[in-house]
């Protein structure tokens, strides 16, 4: 029931789906079990089901316009040494030319660390202690529930990181970053996408070039974040400095009434818009302000070369 389920959910447009290998492999529940994937043309879900066992399953999938042939599919090779599991499979031109895929499930205990390579395909990892470290060339990754690190890596692919123990990392040359409910942070780094943090701890945020914006709500810890032509806004308390930049985007700072905190905020050829009252208007082409607010606090800088600069 669980294997019909996770081929429903599935976000793949699909004509037939054929199940072709299915393995259960017993584990001691002393020590963690550790994977090591690497799989060629796949989409791969490693989520957590039941201690004592790991359950391996790979179902041969085809578009709606291909024409099967089973006879091209080639099952992974699973090597296992007492919890630690190797699973590989190797390219398939045959069915990558017939417009086939495969879908694998692995069903994990709770203690499993997971390392894994996909060269094109999606990634879902879920509801284990980990750390995970997952790539990509082409395709997404989604790692949620993991109670210690995560490292995300894609060439081209957006990445989503949900409910993180200890501090992420998630890095894509082309793609879109959003993290939620990662109390010891991450650090975000695209070079052209836009990036969400929500209910953050110290984080980096980095957008290196285009038109790609970070967004920002919750930041409960330090902050530094730099985008290129995208405006970089922040909602939040200041529970430590912020450092934000931007080239030519627009920087929007919305902080509590009652927050503490100094200002120090410039532009080069932009302008300030400010809708406080405790802050002041600053004089007409100002170019700098430096603030102290409600006595002072963390401190917040903020930076652009041609944007508009708006404190709320």
């Amino acid at each position: 029931m669980g294997l019909i389920v996770w081929m429903a959910c599935s976000a793949l447009t699909l004509a037939q789906a054929t199940p072709e290998f299915r393995r259960t492999f017993t584990v001691t529940i002393q020590e963690p079990v550790t994977l090591d994937v690497d799989l060629a043309r796949a989409d791969l879900q490693i989520v957590y089901s039941r201690d004592g066992q790991v359950s391996i399953a790979a179902l041969a999938q085809t578009s709606v316009n291909a024409k099967p042939n089973e006879s091209t599919f080639k099952p992974p090779t699973i090597e296992q040494d007492g919890n630690h599991f190797t699973i590989r499979s190797a390219s398939d031109p045959a069915r990558a030319e017939a417009g086939s895929n495969v879908l694998y499930r692995i069903d994990v205990p709770y203690r499993t660390e997971v390392t894994s390579q996909v060269n094109i395909g999606k990634q879902i990892i879920s509801g284990i202690m980990g750390p995970v470290k997952a790539a990509t060339e082409r395709g997404d990754i989604s790692a949620s529930y993991v109670s210690k690190g995560v490292h995300a890596q894609a060439d081209t692919g957006n990445l989503d990181v949900q409910v993180i123990g200890e501090h992420a990392e998630a890095m894509t040359h082309h793609g879109n970053i959003s993290c939620a409910r990662a109390a010891q942070g991450i650090t975000a780094e695209t070079e052209d996408g836009d990036i969400t943090l929500m209910v953050v701890g110290p984080s980096t945020a980095t957008v290196k070039k285009g038109s790609g914006r970070i967004d920002v709500g919750g930041a409960r810890g330090s902050f530094v974040g730099s985008t290129d032509g995208g405006d970089l806004h922040v909602k939040a308390i200041p529970h430590d400095d912020w450092q934000v930049s931007s080239v030519s985007g627009n920087i929007r700072l919305e902080l509590p009434e009652t927050a503490r905190f100094e200002l120090d905020a410039s532009t080069k050829t932009g302008e300030f818009q400010v809708d406080r009252d405790d802050l002041g208007k600053p004089e007409a082409g100002a170019k700098h302000i430096h603030r102290t607010v409600n006595g002072g606090g963390k401190r917040i800088e903020a930076h652009t070369e041609s944007g508009r600069i708006a404190i709320r």
